[in-house]
């Protein structure tokens, strides 16, 4: 935290659970615009998620921080972990 910063609190995201019904609409809208994922991944995508959203969650218990697999503050974390990972020689699941 910076004294003076006008970065809004995100305390919400302890909170607020995570919206993945648009999750299939939203992949298949990707897969039309030529994002290359699998036949058929917008039906286990919620699946892949949660089980990431799991081990996150269990990762955190292990340093005594509480917080469920469903919350957006999991979504967060997976993202800035992913962020500058080279993923152009992974298949997308």
């Amino acid at each position: 935290m910076s004294e003076g910063s006008i970065m809004p609190a995100y305390a919400f995201m302890l909170k607020d659970n995570l919206d993945t019904s648009t999750t299939k609409p939203k992949i298949n809208a990707m897969i039309t615009l030529g994002v290359p994922y699998e036949k058929g991944f917008g039906d286990i995508a919620n699946n892949n998620l949660m089980e990431q959203a799991k081990g996150i969650a269990y990762n955190l218990s292990i340093d005594s921080i509480r917080v469920s697999p469903n919350k957006e503050v999991i979504a967060l974390i997976a993202y800035i972990q992913r962020l500058g990972k080279d993923i152009t020689n992974q298949p997308f699941k």
